[in-house]
């Protein structure tokens, strides 16, 4: 009851971050547009635009890549899933997402020491806008942690289909059509 109630809050964290990172891109777009014309026409660039859209295109990622997980979204080398049983594919499905969240805690982790650091230190950015730094890297642990939580309830989703076909008395096939 209260793992579902936090899985139903974290996809609401992940869906709002995937919209956010959205209006970001649109915003992203549309200045770098208006940035184009004055230069062009005007001849009176803003120089803070590019710097924001820079700082823009990290967050993106970042934000939005635990969506994708979530939906499978992401580009797999299925050539050898596409030979493997259901069962041989949901264990290579679990270890994989393990190592996963694995690597991305670790990330998190220094991530979050460098971002720390630069708070503490008050490093500002070197650009035209003099912001602190830490706003700007604090996106790389957040995105990792929530990356590595979604690996892990991926991993629990194909344990549990490993499981489930386990208990089936059915035999194991090989697939000779590709997943849908």
């Amino acid at each position: 009851m209260i793992l579902q109630r936090a899985g139903r809050i974290f996809d609401v964290i992940l869906i709002g971050f995937t919209w956010f990172s959205g209006m970001l891109m649109i915003f992203s777009l549309i200045s770098v547009c208006i940035d184009v014309v004055m230069r062009y026409f005007f001849n009176s660039p803003s120089g803070w635009i590019l710097q924001i859209s820079e700082y823009i295109l990290l967050y993106i990622p970042f934000l939005t890549a635990a969506f994708v997980l979530k939906e499978e979204g992401h580009i797999k080398v299925d050539i050898i899933l596409n030979i493997v049983t259901e069962r041989t594919e949901a264990i290579l499905n679990t270890v994989t997402s393990i190592l996963g969240a694995g690597v991305l805690l670790i990330l998190t982790y220094y991530g979050t020491i460098v971002t720390y650091d630069f708070y503490v230190r008050n490093v500002p950015t070197l650009k035209y806008l003099k912001i602190p730094e830490f706003l700007v890297i604090m996106v790389i642990p957040v995105g990792c942690f929530l990356f590595a939580l979604q690996f892990i309830r991926r991993a629990n989703i194909f344990y549990q289909k490993y499981k489930a076909e386990k208990t089936n008395n059915h035999p194991h096939h090989k697939r000779m059509t590709p997943p849908h």
